[in-house]
C-alpha cells in the first residue's frame, strides 16, 4: 500500500512540474483543433497506459 501511495505522489509531482514548465511557454500557433487532438491523445493513450502500469506494479510487487 505504501508503494502505491509513493507512486501516486511521484506521478502527481511529476505532472505538476511538467504542467508548470509547459505553461511558461507562450504558444503563438494555438488552435482549437490542436487542443482537441492533444486531449484525445491524453484520454485515449495516456490514461490507459498509466492504468496498465499501475496494475502491473500492483501485480508484481504485491
Amino acid at each position: 500500500m505504501k508503494f502505491l501511495i509513493v507512486l501516486a505522489a511521484v506521478v502527481c509531482v511529476l505532472a505538476l512540474v511538467i504542467t508548470l514548465a509547459l505553461t511558461k511557454a507562450e504558444d503563438t500557433s494555438y488552435s482549437s483543433n490542436r487542443s482537441v487532438n492533444n486531449q484525445l491523445i491524453m484520454y485515449i493513450v495516456l490514461i490507459p497506459v498509466t492504468a496498465l502500469i499501475i496494475v502491473l506494479c500492483w501485480v508484481f510487487f504485491f
